[in-house]
């Protein structure tokens, strides 16, 4: 059976996924790098069914053990990489409340930051990957999906929510708004990476970051919906 936990933002978090602590010895944190990057070199290259856990434990240099002492299975362990390249680059510190903070700074933070994610070398390799082993292997993009796409939406959705109770907000639909900003923030940036065409001009991008958060803002700022 599942162990569901939550995190800081109410979000369900699948416990076997986590890395297991264990007593006596600290863990040696060298280990868990080392089986993380060649866990994800290892997912990227082969796809989700033909990396196995004992080539991940030979590329890592540590016994298979050692692996399943942190996760409970080969999923436990996808979704392990799959939140570390996420949070590497958007950490749950990203969307904590700052009412110092304006919100078009903010959003924009948010916006880069998730556009520096899905553009990522490791990103757009495993995207390639999923796509091409998607009929073969669905349980592949399920995970992906669940992992790295509805928790960073998630995650959003109640930085939204807690903009919207401070008063800073007005969003009737968290969700629905959260997917439709990050789509927006994706825009043709993605799709030339995608399609391994020449990357957007870095100015062009920095102005279409701006004007993505100027629209959010112009359609739920509570003053604007007030008039």
């Amino acid at each position: 059976m599942t162990n569901n936990n939550t995190d800081r933002y109410g979000m369900s978090i699948d416990a076997s996924a986590l890395p297991t602590s264990r007593r006596g010895r600290p863990r040696d944190t060298g280990k868990d790098e080392a089986i993380l990057l060649a866990a994800g070199t290892l997912f990227m290259e082969r796809g989700y069914e033909a990396a196995s856990v004992d080539a991940v434990a030979h590329a890592a240099g540590v016994a298979k053990a050692t692996i399943y002492a942190r996760y409970a299975d080969k999923e436990a362990l996808f979704r392990a990489v799959l939140r570390h390249e996420c949070e590497a680059v958007v950490t749950p510190d990203s969307f904590q409340l700052d009412p110092d903070r304006p919100l078009r700074e903010s959003l924009i933070a948010v916006a880069t930051r998730f556009l520096d994610l899905v553009l990522g070398d490791k990103a757009m390799g495993m995207h390639k990957v999923i796509v091409a082993e998607s009929a073969r292997a669905p349980r592949m993009a399920e995970l992906f999906f669940e992992t790295a796409v509805l928790a960073l939406k998630s995650r959003f959705a109640e930085w939204l929510r807690l903009e919207t109770r401070a008063g800073r907000l007005a969003v009737d639909d968290p969700e629905g708004a959260a997917w439709r900003f990050m789509g927006a923030v994706k825009g043709e940036a993605h799709m030339r990476a995608a399609f391994g065409l020449p990357p957007v001009p870095a100015e062009t991008l920095e102005r279409h970051l701006q004007a993505c958060a100027d629209e959010f803002l112009c359609v739920h700022r509570p003053d604007r919906q007030a008039q």
